[in-house]
């Protein structure tokens, strides 16, 4: 063995050496050199996709939390927005009931007094009796104006001997004149002493002419057929001339037809014309309604109530209609093609004055409004919104004009949906 062949194997080892030419590359030692050259770049590897996914996973979780937090942003803003729920205006009805409170009176009504001082003698109607014109209702016995009627009659006596004897008397003293033995003055003296006592008799009849009728006014007769009403005197009764302590002896009503009088308010007088039909409806008569017709109006309103008395009559050829009744009246009213029909709910009440609120563009606007009827759950208003407007209903008191809203409920749903309905749905909405 040489000396190269001695040192060889002292040589040391290298990892990074060529292998040997003694050393075949399929050895296990050169399999292994390899695997020990490829082990740091696989840890440098691992570590690098170490730090890429943690660099990922921290950059997406920030991500997320943005994006969270955009949208809880964005549900804060929305759910800061009011919610509101809206109807379409409904037009009004093709015909509108006017139902207002009436009274009903009698065609004629007359309040009898007496015109003569006495005692009642005796009274031959009582309340609701027929009467005629003419028929006497009671009997006054009047001593006084008897013994007045007998002063007259006695007065007339002496003013037609008073007449005789100035008679006998001008006719002398003419005849005298023509021998001169009276003057013309005492001839002409006489003369008018006659045409003074011929005065006195006429005016001595006219007094008995006047008491004799004043006496005729002892029977108390009906002004015209009708119906006895009210009897406020009794056999013994004192009367007295004119009013008795502002009670009428006897009323006396002409019923055959009836008079309503009804105060219509200044906003539907225009509508009200003569001729126009009516309904009346009668507490009495629950089942029955009473035809009547508009025959005038006062054509003036009234500065304390600000209504039109309307005056319409009524048959009442069965006589059920009575004086003094209460009566409701329904008036049939033409179509008002400017009126609509909104729920009460959606209606405020702001400095005085009807207001709705309208949604334009998730914006507010409100805008006043006239009432026209209450209806109940429902209002009609006058004049002043279009068809295609969206009215808020059950609005809060805070909301204001130009104030923005988010609408719950579109427009035009289902008609069958009332007002309490859509309110309910918008605040499901906002829960």
């Amino acid at each position: 063995m040489n000396q190269d062949q001695a040192e060889a194997p002292m040589q040391e080892y290298s990892p990074h050496a060529p292998a040997s030419a003694a050393e075949p590359e399929g050895s296990e030692v050169h399999a292994e050199l390899n695997r020990e050259e490829r082990k740091p770049v696989k840890v440098g590897r691992a570590l690098l996709l170490l730090a890429v996914a943690a660099i990922a996973l921290a950059y997406s979780g920030i991500a997320g939390r943005h994006r969270d937090d955009e949208k809880l942003n964005q549900w804060t803003q929305e759910r800061a927005v009011p919610p509101v729920a809206v109807v379409t205006l409904q037009r009004g009805e093709k015909t509108r009931e006017l139902v207002l409170p009436g009274n009903v009176d009698a065609f004629y009504t007359a309040s009898i007094h007496s015109q003569v001082m006495g005692y009642v003698q005796e009274w031959r109607k009582d309340i609701g009796a027929q009467v005629h014109q003419g028929d006497v209702l009671a009997v006054i016995n009047t001593p006084e104006l008897d013994e007045r009627i007998a002063v007259a009659q006695s007065e007339l006596a002496k003013a037609k001997a008073n007449l005789a004897l100035a008679k006998v008397t001008a006719t002398r003293w003419n005849s005298l004149r023509a021998s001169a033995a009276v003057s013309q003055q005492a001839a002409d003296e006489k003369d008018s002493d006659q045409r003074a006592q011929a005065a006195q008799v006429d005016a001595a009849a006219s007094n008995v002419d006047r008491l004799k009728a004043l006496k005729a006014f002892a029977n108390i007769v009906a002004p015209f057929d009708g119906v006895v009403t009210a009897r406020n005197v009794d056999v013994g009764s004192l009367v007295k001339a004119g009013e008795n302590d502002g009670q009428p002896l006897f009323t006396v009503a002409d019923i055959h037809q009836m008079r309503v009088y009804v105060p219509v308010p200044e906003t539907y007088a225009a509508q009200l014309q003569d001729g126009m039909k009516a309904t009346l409806e009668l507490p009495e008569y629950p089942d029955r309604t009473f035809e009547a017709t508009i025959a005038t109006t006062s054509h003036a309103i009234d500065p304390k109530s600000r209504s039109l008395l309307v005056e319409l009559l009524a048959d009442n050829r069965d006589g059920l209609l009575a004086p003094g009744a209460f009566a409701r009246i329904h008036f049939v009213l033409p179509p008002d093609a400017n009126a609509f029909r909104v729920p009460a709910s959606a209606i405020m009440f702001r400095n005085n004055a009807a207001q709705v609120a309208i949604a334009v563009d998730n914006r507010i606007a409100l805008k006043k409004v006239h009432i026209l009827r209450d209806l109940g759950t429902e209002v009609e208003i006058a004049a002043g919104l279009g068809q295609d407007e969206r009215i808020v209903i059950n609005p809060p008191d805070s909301i204001s004009d130009g104030e923005q809203v988010r609408v719950t409920q579109a427009a035009g749903g289902s008609p069958q949906k009332s007002a309490e309905e859509i309110a309910q749905t918008g605040r499901e909405h906002e829960e």
